[in-house]
């Protein structure tokens, strides 16, 4: 348990006993992100539905907010693609996040790089093809 609490705090994380408050931290900012990462894996769904088809997920793993306005917005979606929003949303969220704490300023000279190389295995694990052919 130590080790954990230390690696906590040198990323900077919530100490013990944090909680967030109810809807999260910033429910408006994270409901815009996941709203446009939904669109972004809706878009990407033809080609990247073969790849998650053992995904079982159901809109009863989701929150009724998000499954009301996903629904709304994109009828007929798959709740996998949710599930999918939300991990594009995490290959995302770390690499920047490193940067903003300034974890990978010491461990390269190249984030941006880095970074750019991230993005092109996402595009290319949905199935599209990267800008500029890859990484």
């Amino acid at each position: 348990m130590e080790q954990v609490v230390a690696v906590g705090a040198r990323l900077r994380r919530p100490g013990p006993g944090y909680q967030p408050p109810e809807g999260g931290a910033a429910p408006e900012a994270a409901h815009r992100v996941c709203a446009g990462l939904t669109e972004l894996a809706a878009g990407a769904w033809p080609q990247a539905k073969d790849r998650y088809t053992d995904d079982s997920f159901e809109w009863a793993d989701f929150d009724e907010k998000l499954v009301r306005e996903v629904q709304a917005e994109f009828p007929g979606l798959p709740p996998a693609t949710v599930a999918l929003a939300l991990r594009i949303w995490g290959h995302l969220h770390g690499p920047v996040s490193f940067e903003v704490l300034g974890h990978l300023r010491a461990q390269t000279t190249n984030p941006a790089k880095l970074y750019h190389n991230e993005i092109a295995r996402l595009i290319s694990s949905l199935g599209l093809i990267p800008p500029n052919g890859g990484a």
